[in-house]
């Protein structure tokens, strides 16, 4: 089985290259070593990113993640368990203008709409901002 946490959070950064950039490569680094796979969403006040594996890289992926400065108010879609992965072998891809991109937009756009919360909305809202 395969954990996947889909969560939202404020950034503290905004939309700044260097910034995203060095959110990308440590998270390259990171999910590499410990087979970790995902997508990030940024809009320049909000990420969403979705994160997948192992359970116990996942949990300590996320233990890294609540702990990075560049972002606060983290709120968590999704916790569980599921039967394969959606990401493939990207160990952290950045939403950009690519297919890629746009089947992991799809797939955040179709989960946040079946959830009834305000941070499914903000995902939603995410997602659509940034992979239109």
């Amino acid at each position: 089985m395969i954990r996947r946490i889909i969560y939202v959070s404020r950034s503290l950064i905004g939309a700044e290259p260097e910034g995203m950039a060095a959110i990308l490569s440590s998270s390259i680094r990171w999910n590499t070593e410990v087979d970790v796979t995902g997508m990030l969403w940024a809009d320049g006040s909000s990420f969403a990113q979705v994160i997948e594996g192992n359970s116990d890289a996942v949990g300590l992926t996320m233990d890294r993640i609540r702990t990075d400065r560049r972002h606060t108010d983290i709120e968590l879609l999704f916790d569980r368990e599921v039967l394969s992965r959606q990401f493939g072998t990207w160990s952290m891809r950045l939403v950009g203008d690519d297919e890629a991109s746009t089947h992991g937009t799809a797939f955040l756009v179709g989960f946040a709409r079946g959830e009834r919360t305000k941070a499914a909305q903000r995902l939603h809202e995410i997602a659509l901002a940034i992979g239109g």
